[in-house]
């Protein structure tokens, strides 16, 4: 016997528990009965679990770098990580960082979070693998907001991260640390992560290049996720040449196992060799409820239509179009995240029910973390649990079946416009980046009600799927503006024509 068996008191709690209204006599027999299906799970105990074997690759973690080194906060490990042999590819030379999401075998792994301060993986993300074997060397864990769950980067365990713009301001999350990095040099290209636009709002507040590429175009196989409808990896760069590169190399089927976020089929375009400079014969679609968002700059939304105005004039099309449905995002998009993402990630520690690879010791590293340690939540991923647990309790997931529902609808709604346009543009963001917020000591309603505010323009498209980059808008009052421009789902080569057009120009 190698696997606990329940008492008659626990049986007891979870027939109280799941209302199964147990008598004293049917205790007696499930007792005996649950006892022999656990034999089943003594077998299951013995068979050797299935490794995906990793490449063979140099791997040193290093130590956190002192406050004066990295004043910003941008890295969380220094670490150096290259494929045992010399690999002439198109990273080459190249220095990556990857956010504290994304596995490498040997290397710890925390999600920002103080719940896996002591999680190493045995294993690597497909991306990581991709990334080694094309020539990159690994070379900064990048910071994040803790497991995600705010658009600041301001909830990490590893402290707040500064903009490196004006480091009296914060530069965006969750991917903050990535963003960081490449406007201060530390790595030469970087990976972030979008449920809500967590790539994208880093970019924008820092004044970089930052693609959610279409959802299933890139594995997300061995990365820390939300809800596998909405999750996102993908590059964040200086430019939108090194974009493509990073797409090129990271996009595509995942070849070691199935991935239940990509399609069947996943055709990869030629990223680099889109990248004409023109814009010349694209029709690109002005989102006006794009503009005017709750929480916005007026003067963000005129650098954006300046921006409009200016791709006119390189040639492309340009009207103003309406989508209602687009102002209903937030609504749908903050019940499907809250509830996918305690469901998946707080409530199971993995995805149930799919065929894709699971990692038991994450899992049970992640839930004995909760269960010991949850009081260590950052404050606006204890909001998340508890609206996502209330809800599930108390109105059985049909506002998050809802949310999937309505998100079908909102979905029609831009591909209806996109049969017509190639493009969509609007703000990335309605606001430039946040001023510091206060402390939770201080304040904590400010500390938590400013962490999802910016979400209004990037989140729809997580639940739509469709291709959204961010470039570098005209600066206001000091700080980047980003031009967020959208495609059709895995068109993703037109979005960054569009963005290279835009930034070259």
């Amino acid at each position: 016997m190698t696997v606990r068996r329940p008492s008659k008191e626990d049986l007891k709690d979870l027939g109280e528990r799941y209302h199964l209204r147990l008598t004293e006599a049917e205790l007696e027999d499930y007792y005996e009965l649950v006892s022999g299906v656990m034999d089943t799970y003594d077998v299951l105990d013995q068979i050797p679990d299935p490794v995906i074997e990793v490449i063979p690759a140099v791997r040193v973690a290093g130590a956190r770098p002192a406050p004066e080194e990295d004043p910003n906060n941008a890295i969380v490990r220094r670490c150096s990580v290259k494929a045992a042999d010399n690999v002439d590819g198109p990273l080459s030379g190249k220095r990556i960082g990857l956010k504290d999401t994304v596995s490498i075998a040997g290397i710890p792994l925390t999600g920002g979070s103080r719940m896996l301060y002591d999680f190493t993986p045995d294993g690597d993300a497909t991306i990581t693998r991709r990334i080694l074997e094309a020539g990159g060397e690994i070379t900064a864990i990048l910071n994040t907001d803790d497991f995600g769950f705010a658009g600041t980067g301001h909830t990490s365990a590893y402290g707040p991260s500064r903009n490196p713009v004006n480091p009296d301001h914060h530069p965006g999350g969750s991917s903050c640390g990535s963003a960081i990095a490449i406007v201060e040099d530390l790595v030469d290209l970087a990976i972030g992560g979008d449920q809500g636009g967590s790539i994208r709002i880093p970019a924008a507040w820092s004044g970089i290049v930052g693609l959610k590429p279409s959802h299933g175009l890139v594995p997300y196989t061995g990365i820390i996720g939300f809800d596998l409808t909405i999750d996102h990896t993908g590059p964040m760069t200086k430019t939108v040449e090194d974009t493509a590169l990073m797409l090129s190399v990271i996009a595509g089927k995942d070849d070691r196992c199935i991935d239940p976020r990509q399609p069947d089929e996943v055709p990869v375009q030629d990223y680099l060799g889109a990248l004409t400079g023109e814009v010349k014969g694209l029709k690109i679609a002005v989102v006006e409820e794009g503009f005017g968002q709750p929480g916005g700059m007026e003067e963000v939304d005129a650098a954006v239509r300046d921006a409009a105005t200016f791709l006119e004039s390189l040639g492309a099309t340009v009207d103003p179009v309406s989508i209602p449905e687009h102002r209903r995002a937030p609504a749908i998009w903050t019940a499907l995240a809250i509830e996918g993402a305690v469901d998946n990630l707080y409530r199971g520690g993995a995805v149930y029910q799919t065929k894709g690879l699971y990692n038991p010791r994450f899992m049970v590293s992640l839930l004995r973390a909760i269960k010991a340690n949850g009081g260590d939540f950052s404050p606006s991923t204890k909001m998340g649990i508890l609206v996502g647990h209330y809800m599930r309790e108390q109105y059985q997931g049909a506002f998050y079946a809802r949310a999937q529902n309505m998100t079908r609808v909102l979905t029609a709604a831009y591909d209806k416009v996109l049969a017509s346009y190639d493009l969509l543009l609007m703000p990335a963001t309605p606001q430039t980046a946040h001023a510091s917020l206060p402390s939770v000591e201080d304040d904590r309603l400010a500390y938590v009600g400013n962490a999802l505010n910016m979400v209004h323009n990037t989140a729809p498209f997580n639940l739509s799927g469709h291709p959204s980059v961010s470039v570098p808008c005209r600066d206001v009052r000091g700080l980047p503006v980003g031009l967020m421009l959208t495609g059709r789902w895995l068109d993703d080569a037109t979005v960054l024509r569009a963005g290279h057009a835009y930034m070259t120009a």
